[in-house]
């Protein structure tokens, strides 16, 4: 899926694809991210990893999502990632992980079952509570996620459209 990031030097929109990652794609703890995507997508059932790459760089990964059809009806986005270098501040680009978490939910419409079509589960995990708690606030403020049970988080409805149509819909 193509979709446009905003590269920080120039402010400028820059166009980027959404694809599913071959496994020699996925990023590592040896490349500075805190996942090994290769490693966590082997243990889980009903998974797909994607990656963002941009037009400019399709060789650099700029942002990976893993999701996953839990009991294969329930969509959660089990591992989000942007790239260590749009993590400083000095960052290459801006709004990867809002259009990672955009695509999660459209994958919602298009593979979630029943009752579970239109809904996004994930959830936040940290080893320092403060980490953790100012990520779901971060979750909650800029993509309307809402706590679901302890450090459980889904986007569902309106929220979830509204993220396609700010980061994955053509302006």
């Amino acid at each position: 899926m193509e979709v446009k990031i905003i590269k920080v030097a120039t402010n400028g929109e820059v166009k980027a694809l959404i694809k599913p990652a071959e496994p020699i794609q996925l990023p590592s703890i040896q490349e500075n991210w805190r996942f090994n995507f290769d490693k966590q997508i082997k243990k889980l059932p009903n998974s797909t990893a994607y990656i963002l790459v941009t037009d400019e760089t399709p060789d650099t990964v700029e942002g990976c999502m893993v999701f996953q059809m839990v009991e294969k009806k329930i969509p959660n986005m089990a591992f989000i990632e942007i790239a260590p270098h749009n993590r400083i501040n000095e960052k290459r680009y801006e709004r990867v992980a809002g259009c990672l978490i955009a695509y999660a939910f459209q994958r919602t419409l298009i593979e979630g079952k029943g009752d579970y079509n239109g809904i996004l589960f994930f959830d936040v995990l940290e080893e320092r509570k403060q980490d953790q708690q100012k990520l779901m606030s971060l979750y909650a403020e800029k993509y309307n996620a809402k706590i679901y049970r302890g450090t459980r988080m889904v986007i569902a409805d309106e929220d979830g459209h509204k993220l396609i149509k700010k980061y994955l819909e053509p302006k």
